[in-house]
């Protein structure tokens, strides 16, 4: 009997599972757009020169988590997503984008050779996230954005 038991309880734990990521597609995808780039070897960041710009890293750190935030709160958004979450429209991004810069600064630090967790680009992050944030609550956004 408790086998079946456990049996049910794994099954549901995988429906919930799923759900969440056929609802968050978007967004999962892009933190692992985001931990791929955060993860790469310093050696590797050496070499590409894409602009002249001084603050390149830092721009990328914005936009980076800009886009992180705009994804989840159009993915909160959708009507069909029943999430609970849904109702913390600008909250949610914000704790994500805390958790995320946070995990991607300390491994970072702690585990990518050539490279070094930083408290600029943790800031950055969250400076993005909270531009999209405010960004996304402009009514024309809003209504451009379908939110």
């Amino acid at each position: 009997m408790t086998n079946k038991a456990s049996g049910l309880i794994q099954n549901s734990r995988v429906k919930i599972i799923t759900g969440f990521a056929l609802s968050f597609w978007r967004t999962i995808l892009w933190v692992l757009v985001i931990f791929i780039l955060s993860f790469l070897p310093g050696r590797v960041f050496e070499k590409v020169n894409l602009f002249e710009i001084t603050f390149q890293d830092l721009i990328v750190h914005f936009i980076m988590y800009a886009v992180f935030a705009v994804l989840l709160i159009k993915e909160l958004s959708f009507k069909k997503n029943k999430h609970p979450l849904r109702k913390a429209e600008w909250i949610t991004p914000l704790l994500a984008t805390i958790v995320l810069g946070i995990v991607t600064e300390l491994v970072q630090h702690f585990w990518i050779p050539g490279r070094s967790g930083s408290l600029s680009d943790f800031t950055l992050d969250i400076c993005g996230s909270a531009a999209a944030i405010f960004f996304c609550r402009i009514p024309r956004v809003r209504k451009s954005l379908k939110l």
